[in-house]
């Protein structure tokens, strides 16, 4: 019962086929009344059937989409070769599509089902995946409301935090994780209100886990984010503040506002500093996923999905949605996958007059052949000269005979609602792999600037990047390398018709975008 919150109850739960270490199953039964014997009030909830209902996310149609691709790649290259092919399971490992032999699969399910039966409960985790086993050891420590004394002669870390740049969703769980872990082990963590400005003026309190317990589930920043950064003017002011809280480590929240912030830092290391990547565009250099961009993700899907529905409800109509991202095109191009866009336009692909054109057109033959709408998604900094109304003009010029176009600005809804379960284990993962380091790093004797680290995920691994050795375009505001660029060739391949007449009559001679020409 130590993770029950006297004034906010708990909540336990119970897998279908939980069973203890002699395997004798669990049930919720016996759970409720051992609870009820110990005084509290108590309910059970079986969600069944539910759990296999609702919308899929965006994730799942993006994996549903990657893993149909990878599958009719392999089919029609076997078709091709002559040569037959081993059964095997096209599945996702480390972000990435691969094929695992279907035997092999088979054995290893098999393994998991031994070690249950030889109670051998720690190989059974490490079967399921390194990422299981470590979402259990966070689970356990979050889930423990019980304070450990400090022991006699020991000092207390003193942990500082501050959310720099616009909100993310999950970054309250970020900070509801790091506050709860730090408590648990006698430590206390500081919170800077309105991010740098509460840094500069003073404007701080002490964040206790009965505080933020509820944090998780709500979105926006509700300690206060801003876009003041620290930089040469006032990093003399902070640092006169760190000093005078007796700080031991500063952990940063944010997207690049925070990246440009801890490089000044870089200049002046006086303590550890943390960022953990928390922003919707997704920009953050050092890690594949921020905070809050799947939720953010989620919600433009939602959004799309709502438009859709207009455009086929009544006439032919094609929409032209501008998303935000600044200059990177994660969630333009992650969007137009989930929700089936016929076009995508984002900042790292130059966008031209010949590209718009033959969109326009296979748009237009999408609908001559009875679709009874059209997406196009632009990322709001696709293009300096080819914007919103302009992109939106043009398709209504090309297609005035065939569909009515139509614009929408989908805005700041993108930075609301509650964080997605994937944000909340993120945000967690990260403050407990932050939480982890401070005890190791702040023992050191010296500190250099390589003490001042991006947290971030590679694949299914956790990793700290130094943040002098981050591969960034600054100006720009984004990473050299995106993981995700390879994925913008199937939102043509699967949503629009193969060139024909229409496009092929309408191109320019220098058209380079249309493959027929």
């Amino acid at each position: 019962s130590s993770g029950i919150n006297a004034e906010y109850g708990g909540m336990i739960l119970i897998a279908e086929g939980a069973a203890d270490q002699d395997g004798n199953p669990i049930k919720a039964e016996q759970v409720k009344q051992l609870l009820s014997d110990a005084g509290m009030d108590v309910r059970v909830t079986v969600l069944g059937h539910v759990q296999r209902g609702g919308q899929p996310s965006a994730f799942d149609r993006n994996l549903g989409s990657r893993l149909g691709c990878e599958a009719a790649r392999v089919m029609t290259e076997g078709v091709k070769s002559g040569v037959e092919i081993d059964p095997c399971i096209v599945s996702l490992k480390n972000n990435k599509i691969i094929k695992l032999p279907l035997m092999e699969a088979i054995k290893h399910t098999h393994s998991v089902k031994e070690c249950f039966r030889k109670k051998d409960f720690a190989k059974a985790q490490e079967l399921r995946g390194t990422g299981f086993s470590k979402k259990v050891e966070i689970s356990k420590m979050l889930s423990v409301m019980d304070v450990k004394p400090v022991a006699e002669g020991t000092k207390r870390l003193h942990i500082g935090a501050a959310f720099i740049g616009a909100p993310a969703p999950g970054m309250n769980s970020g900070i509801r994780a790091l506050a709860k872990i730090a408590a648990y082990h006698g430590n206390i963590v500081t919170v800077f209100h309105e991010g740098v400005d509460g840094m500069v003026g003073a404007d701080y309190a002490q964040l206790s886990p009965d505080e933020c317990d509820l944090w998780s589930m709500r979105g926006g920043c509700l300690a206060g984010a801003s876009r003041s950064t620290i930089n040469p003017s006032n990093v003399k002011a902070i640092l006169t503040q760190f000093k005078k809280l007796e700080l031991d480590c500063l952990v940063l929240f944010g997207g690049f506002e925070a990246v440009t912030s801890t490089l000044t830092l870089a200049d002046h290391v006086t303590i550890p500093v943390y960022l953990i990547p928390s922003t919707i565009s997704n920009n953050v250099p050092g890690s594949d996923f921020s905070i809050g961009c799947d939720t953010a993700l989620n919600t433009i899907v939602r959004a799309v999905d709502c438009i859709k529905q207009s455009a086929a409800s009544t006439r032919k109509r094609v929409f032209v949605i501008d998303v935000m991202g600044g200059n990177c095109g994660y969630l333009a191009v992650l969007s137009g996958l989930a929700s089936g866009a016929d076009a995508v336009y984002i900042p790292e692909q130059h966008v031209n007059i010949d590209q718009l054109q033959c969109d326009a057109y296979r748009v237009m033959d999408k609908i001559i052949q009875g679709c009874k709408r059209g997406i196009i998604i632009r990322n709001e900094n696709s293009s300096p000269h080819y914007k919103n109304d302009f992109v939106t003009a043009l398709y209504a010029e090309e297609g005035k005979d065939k569909f009515v176009t139509r614009s929408a600005v989908l805005g700041h809804i993108q930075q609301g609602y509650s964080p997605s379960p994937f944000d909340r284990a993120l945000a967690a993962s990260f403050a407990c792999k932050v939480y982890r380091d401070i005890v190791k790093r702040t023992t050191k004797p010296e500190l250099t600037p390589a003490d001042l680290v991006v947290v971030g995920i590679r694949g299914s691994v956790t990793t700290f990047t130094p943040v002098l050795q981050l591969k960034m375009d600054i100006p720009r505001r984004v990473p050299v390398d995106n993981w995700w660029l390879d994925l913008k060739p199937l939102v043509q391949t699967l949503a629009l018709p193969p060139n024909t007449a229409t496009v092929q009559d309408n191109c320019t001679d220098t058209c380079t975008h249309c493959d027929e020409k």
